[in-house]
């Protein structure tokens, strides 16, 4: 095989010999790369319209720039096809390279692609055609009509294929890659005629050799359709799709409607992702799995995983016009697929029939629609500043009984609601139909207790000064004294000292910040996303710690700590009763040890993909040298 590259940041025409090495256009025995240094800008290299090529292999932004495909901006190649692409004949068909390199066609006709790595984005008619097995490793994207009618879908799995009528039935489960239909009227299209593929996928999961990897299909548009071909014509995915699965997220967008005859399963670590209209399918069961977003889901939804309300925008609102029955929570805020925290503005939940199971966890300016009060069963989490809306009740006063929100219209008593957590300080003021929480005098946000004195004391702390975004209030102390703080407001950032010292946000939940300093702590998180700082800077002596309600999203940092400076062992089962799992233990000649375990947490989960570890400095500031870490991090 022969190499042709293309190695200056120049834009032109892949016909212009001069501007390949070794001076000539590639022939179908080349093996292509697009790769070079560029500092500049963005440089295109075109094949036009009505343009044909065949080659072996093509490479885009590799080795040369490959940090320059994942800057902002974006300074690397450009490879845009808007003719024909042939691999040739016994060819892989690779186009390889950065995942993050942009390419792009326009009416292109692709044959015979075997591995595609770069984000790819289709406007007009694109054809992906020929006879190897196509494989997606990033995501293909359909402005357009995106066609991808190849002998087999390499992503899609499970059941082994079947021909029926000269016509190769797909297997059932797809386990990779990114398939996007986005904007207006988009298309991507799977299987077709020419090569006989019919599709039919009922379930969507991450790939099962690749723990952090994941697959994706998005449909971001009023008109937006992912379509399988089923031997005699392209029918929505919505037909065959059952189950969302591990690592499988599926995007409903732009008020996009979804409609399904069959019952949509989200397993544990799938997701749903919604910013729709109406979604009608037989049922909606999340089985461990998450539903979040806003949007309408007309039938019964079956929770016994996390539905989740986002807020950020005036209007944010999720409709349940069908019963919510299981054993799971409903949220409000977070916005997992893209790492959010808690927004000022609201959420709301408009739901009907509530079964006793679920818990609904507020946390401030959100808001909770009852439409028939009678059907709720659940119970509630609420925050100062929610609102809830008792439809067609008038209510002059709700008072908390023993964790019961009795509401009355007079002395005629109109609802009763289960609550979760403590409102012994909080009032509830009605207007008509709504009931608000707030507060009686006040607001203490930290209930301290100094185990080395025996007094208690309880205060609002002071306003949050620092960096994290979310975080609204504070308490900070460099005593010598042991302290157990728990937490009666979110979103707050607790220092300790040098004590030894137990941090509760489990109450309160929110995103937070627990940072023990130096000492041997007890740091309990809530379900939000939480942060915790251990530090073995200049320690005196061992310390030995633990985190509890460690879970998905939650960072766990040590400082002090080196790969050069000290060693680190994990072992399994350590810890108090009642409290053991994963230890990591740091010990380095000379110096006291140190001892961080993970509640719940095994040494299977640092190669299972849960668990990753980094280390890192942090930067200078003037003088003062930056800080060694350790980085835990739960994906």
């Amino acid at each position: 095989m022969a190499t042709f590259s293309w190695t200056n940041p120049v834009s032109g025409d892949w016909n212009t010999g001069t501007l390949w090495t070794p001076g000539a256009v590639p022939d179908a025995t080349a093996d292509v790369t697009i790769d070079a240094l560029d500092t500049i800008g963005v440089y295109a290299v075109t094949i036009a319209a009505g343009e044909s090529e065949i080659i072996n292999s093509l490479t885009l932004n590799a080795s040369n720039n490959l940090a320059g495909t994942n800057s902002n901006p974006y300074t690397g190649a450009q490879f845009q096809m808007d003719g024909t692409l042939t691999f040739a004949p016994g060819s892989a068909g690779l186009i390889d390279g950065s995942l993050q390199t942009y390419m792009v066609s326009d009416n292109g006709t692709f044959v015979n692609v075997g591995t595609f790595a770069p984000f790819f984005q289709g406007t007009g008619n694109v054809l992906f055609t020929g006879t190897n097995g196509f494989y997606v490793e990033n995501w293909l994207q359909s402005l357009g009509t995106v066609t991808v009618d190849t002998k087999s879908i390499g992503e899609i799995t499970g059941a082994t294929p079947t021909i029926v009528a000269g016509s190769t039935i797909a297997p059932n489960t797809l386990f990779d890659g990114i398939y996007d239909a986005t904007g207006a009227n988009s298309v991507m299209n799977l299987g077709g005629a020419l090569e006989n593929l019919i599709v039919n996928i009922a379930t969507l999961e991450g790939p099962p050799a690749y723990p952090t990897g994941w697959a994706e299909l998005i449909l971001a548009g009023q008109n937006a359709q992912i379509n399988e071909w089923n031997g005699t014509a392209y029918v929505s995915l919505e037909t065959t799709l059952t189950e969302i699965g591990r690592a499988g997220t599926v995007d409903v967008m732009s008020g996009r409607d979804y409609t399904t005859t069959n019952t949509l399963t989200i397993d544990s670590l799938g997701m749903l992702n919604l910013q729709a209209g109406t979604i009608t399918t037989a049922g909606l069961d999340i089985n461990g799995g998450v539903v979040q977003g806003i949007g309408t889901i007309a039938n019964t939804v079956t929770n016994d995983g996390t539905l989740m309300v986002l807020a950020g925008t005036v209007g944010s609102t999720m409709t349940l016009a069908g019963s919510l029955i299981g054993t799971g929570v409903v949220e409000f805020d977070h916005d997992l697929k893209n790492g959010g925290t808690l927004s000022t503005i609201g959420g709301t939940l408009d739901v009907a029939s509530v079964s006793a199971g679920q818990t609904i966890i507020m946390n401030g300016s959100d808001t909770l629609v009852l439409t028939a009060p009678s059907a709720f069963a659940g119970s509630i989490s609420a925050e100062i500043g929610d609102s809830i809306i008792l439809q067609g009740v008038t209510a002059t006063s709700a008072i908390d009984t023993n964790g019961t929100l009795f509401v009355s219209n007079g002395t005629v008593p109109v609802a009763a609601l289960k609550l979760s957590g403590s409102y012994a300080n909080d009032s509830f003021t009605t207007n008509g139909s709504i009931i608000t929480i707030g507060s009686a005098s006040a607001v203490s946000n930290f209930t301290v207790t100094d185990t080395t004195t025996g007094m208690t004391t309880t205060t609002a702390g002071s306003p949050y000064t620092g960096p994290v975004s979310g975080i609204t209030s504070q308490y900070i102390t460099a005593t010598s004294d042991s302290l157990n703080i728990t937490a009666t407001t979110p979103n707050s950032f607790i220092h300790t000292g040098s004590g030894t010292d137990a941090i509760d946000v489990s109450l309160v939940n929110g995103t937070n910040v627990l940072d023990g300093s130096t000492g041997s702590n007890f740091l309990v998180g809530g379900t939000g996303f939480d942060t915790f700082f251990l530090d073995d800077r200049g320690a005196t002596a061992d310390t030995f710690s633990t985190v509890v309600n460690f879970h998905a999203g939650d960072d766990a940092t040590v400082w002090g700590i080196t790969t050069a400076d000290f060693t680190l062992n994990t072992y399994d089962n350590q810890g108090a009763a009642g409290y053991t799992g994963l230890d990591f233990s740091f010990t380095a000649a000379g110096k006291p040890n140190a001892n961080l375990v993970l509640t719940g947490y095994t040494t299977a989960d640092l190669t299972n993909g849960s668990l990753t570890i980094t280390y890192g400095t942090t930067a200078a500031v003037g003088s003062t040298p930056g800080s060694t870490y350790m980085l835990i991090h739960h994906n």
